[in-house]
């Protein structure tokens, strides 16, 4: 996969740093940051996050869309083996294993992966509105909405919360 100048724009400022080799103060910063171990392999979790991107741009191409969602749950299963336990990334690395396995049509794998960040971090607001989709698109609204009220009582009336409150509200 080649990386343009757009694409790092869109992806967190470390994949610029570990996919060009530096600057050596970045690196260094990053390290720092992160733990050597965990940026060791950082790279895969902006393989998995440029392999999502690709996914949703073709998403009405089933073939196309599965062989980027299977990227995504590559790398990103590589990032949750090959981390340390308490690296703080490791949530944000669950919730894109549940979104690459929508894409790859697996609601029950993708719960599992939201459930699982919700454990490590139960204020991931991210986790909690992909969980609460993940119904909706379901058909289950009920349970959508049952979702994000017990992400309010965990995260608090975050705008995201919020706003897919009122948007599944709306839709009654």
């Amino acid at each position: 996969m080649e990386w343009s100048d757009q694409d790092y724009a869109l992806y967190p400022p470390f994949c610029r740093v570990k996919l060009t080799n530096g600057p050596p103060a970045e690196i260094d910063r990053w390290i720092k940051q992160m733990g050597r171990d965990n940026f060791m392999h950082i790279h895969h979790y902006c393989f998995g996050l440029k392999a999502m991107s690709l996914a949703y741009a073709s998403y009405s191409d089933k073939k196309v869309r599965s062989y980027y969602a299977r990227s995504v749950v590559t790398n990103m299963k590589y990032i949750l083996q090959n981390t340390k336990p308490d690296f703080y990334m490791r949530p944000d690395a669950l919730i894109s294993l549940g979104r690459g396995y929508l894409l790859w049509n697996d609601p029950n794998k993708a719960r599992g992966a939201f459930e699982q960040a919700l454990k490590m971090k139960p204020d991931a607001v991210d986790a909690w509105v992909a969980l609460s989709d993940m119904f909706y698109d379901n058909g289950q609204r009920g349970e959508a909405l049952k979702v994000l009220e017990d992400a309010r009582t965990h995260a608090g009336d975050h705008r995201k919360i919020m706003l897919r409150i009122e948007q599944m509200q709306a839709k009654k």
